[in-house]
């Protein structure tokens, strides 16, 4: 894809952080905008952005992890805009800590939002995309924790190993049926000066209770400290735009920060074909 001018892109979890680059990015080359964050105030920020730069925007400010709030994302999009041109599922949170110690609400909570938000993104909207027979392209937002392991943030690595499995198996599957004009793209940033260390700002009242001992222990608070400075010490979020809509008109599938995470995963493999166990 090369043209973007009057296009439709629809961006998740665009509130702060690479949402709201990307969508402000689409909107400087002309793009109509359609936004979605569970911050509110976050994402009429977003908005009022991007109508400053001169381009149309529409906004919803739901819990994008339900699937029923994902199909009112679609249909705001049809109503206002007619089409879709390019999804961009980026909506994610950070939780910390083993398997063993983390609460049952957090492993459905960033389940919900990091894949399975991704996954019904792709499902609701792919379709009006294939059937525009137009160039289209959507791109999952992952992480280099997506192609590489650590002891640290299990359901994290966990959640963007499956959205970089679901994106590389999508796009396998619109080559073997034949659907060109749809890209499909995987971003796996490393360290980027976002927010999402403070994901717990935002939980869903369903995910609310903090109450377990866990909250208030040594695992998560370590966690919070570890995230924020690794979020602090990655690189400015004014390039994350354009390096991805530099790798939509190169039609490149894998898209990175840092093209320098790749090197762990290297070695991950690495150890997989010599027998050697997870270092």
């Amino acid at each position: 894809m090369k043209e973007f001018k009057d296009k439709v892109l629809v961006v998740t979890g665009a509130g702060s952080g690479i949402g709201a680059a990307i969508a402000k990015e689409g909107a400087l080359r002309g793009m109509k905008v359609v936004i979605n964050d569970i911050d509110e105030a976050g994402v009429n920020k977003t908005a009022e952005e991007i109508r400053a730069i001169g381009a149309e925007c529409a906004v919803q400010a739901t819990d994008i992890s339900l699937v029923e709030n994902i199909q009112a994302l679609y249909d705001l999009t049809m109503s206002t805009f007619g089409r879709v041109d390019i999804l961009v599922n980026n909506a994610g949170v950070a939780v910390s800590g083993p398997v063993w110690e983390i609460p049952l609400q957090d492993i459905a909570w960033i389940t919900e939002v990091n894949q399975l938000s991704h996954t019904y993104g792709m499902r609701i909207f792919m379709p009006q995309m294939i059937a525009q027979g137009t160039e289209c392209a959507v791109i999952n937002v992952a992480s280099g924790a997506g192609i590489m392991t650590s002891g640290n943030a299990v359901m994290y690595h966990t959640t963007k190993f499956a959205d970089v499995a679901q994106s590389e198996c999508t796009y396998l599957a619109l080559k073997a049926r034949g659907l060109e004009r749809v890209q499909m793209h995987v971003l796996c940033p490393a360290f980027v000066q976002t927010t999402i260390h403070k994901a717990d700002l935002h939980r869903p009242e369903r995910y609310a209770d903090l109450s377990d001992p866990y909250y208030q222990g040594q695992e998560f608070k370590s966690g919070y400290i570890r995230s924020e400075r690794q979020v602090l010490a990655g690189i400015p979020i004014d390039s994350v735009g354009l390096t991805v809509f530099t790798a939509i008109e190169e039609g490149n599938f894998f898209i990175f920060t840092h093209p320098e995470i790749t090197i762990p995963a290297v070695s991950r493999i690495q150890n997989m074909v010599n027998g050697r166990n997870p270092s």
